[in-house]
């Protein structure tokens, strides 16, 4: 077997995890910059299905004589919160519930969402595992812009496969024009229990309209027609510092998944775009020190 190269990176460099050496984490970062897209795909989609199996094992191991509907109550319990029980408990089609993933989710409302003309884009945790590292997520996190007259149109054509709420799409509505980040209803896939969260767009959010503006089409398989779109790299960074601001003492997920996109897109990414609006959205300090750590 050849040597192992010796690795050099700039001072200020920290692994993802205290456990990890500079030189593992470098020929880990090395090894998914050589991924494709659809590689990616398929990464983030058994991670999740993995973590769902591990759940359910899981509590099938903490309660080895709990029937088939305890175990369902206890993973929505988990997973959403003990107030989805009521609504959720009585769906049949619990083995879907293991082979559910994020990405099945994004395209699922993407094909509702496309056909009406509104605007979306994915963000959250899904969007930086397929540009960064790759982690588990509870739920898929979209923008749409969403204006009230179409607003009917969605609800009625997503009732039935999906729980949504009248009153929480209209209010999401109202907040945008003056709470863009309280501007949000969420939406749930009953057939497999995958709840996505949806944030109105804002008329005078204007890093929001940048995001929409430079989402990227991200494949999901080797038909070029398939895809979803989601922020750009400079995006989701920005926007996970947003939020690691926003979190008392700051979350350290939030963190590793700027650090995890930083690293995966080394070399590719337009700072002075991210250095521009850090500066508007005041993440400075918390920008450069993350481009420090990731190697800039």
């Amino acid at each position: 077997m050849p040597p192992i190269p010796t690795v050099t990176v700039k001072s200020g460099y920290k692994p993802q995890s205290i456990d990890t050496s500079i030189e593992a984490d470098v020929l880990v970062f090395e090894l998914l910059r050589q991924l494709t897209p659809q590689q990616k795909v398929q990464r983030t989609c058994a991670f999740n299905q993995s973590v769902r199996r591990l759940a359910i094992l899981g509590i099938e191991s903490q309660y080895p004589n709990a029937t088939e509907a305890k175990v369902r109550q206890e993973f929505i319990k988990r997973c959403l919160g003990a107030e989805w029980i009521e609504v959720l408990s009585n769906n049949k089609d619990w083995e879907k519930l293991v082979i559910a993933d994020p990405i099945e989710l994004a395209q699922k409302i993407a094909s509702i969402l496309l056909p009406l003309n509104i605007p979306y884009v994915v963000g959250g945790s899904v969007a930086s595992s397929l540009l960064g590292e790759n982690r588990s997520t509870q739920d898929l996190d979209l923008v749409i812009d969403l204006e009230a007259r179409i607003a009917p149109e969605l609800i009625d054509v997503m009732s039935g496969e999906f729980y949504i709420s009248e009153s929480a799409v209209s209010e999401a509505i109202a907040k945008s024009k003056t709470a863009p980040r309280e501007s949000s209803f969420n939406v749930i896939y009953l057939p497999s229990m995958e709840k996505a969260d949806i944030f109105v767009m804002g008329s005078d959010d204007p890093f929001s309209a940048s995001v929409m503006s430079r989402r990227q089409l991200h494949p999901v398989s080797n038909l070029q027609e398939e895809g979803i779109y989601i922020y750009s790299p400079e995006d989701i960074v920005l926007q996970k510092l947003s939020w690691y601001k926003l979190t008392r003492g700051g979350s350290q997920k939030q963190w590793r998944d700027v650090l995890g996109v930083l690293k995966v897109q080394l070399g590719r990414l337009d700072v002075a775009y991210m250095n521009q609006w850090a500066l508007s959205l005041q993440l400075t300090d918390l920008l450069d020190e993350a481009l420090l750590q990731s190697g800039y």
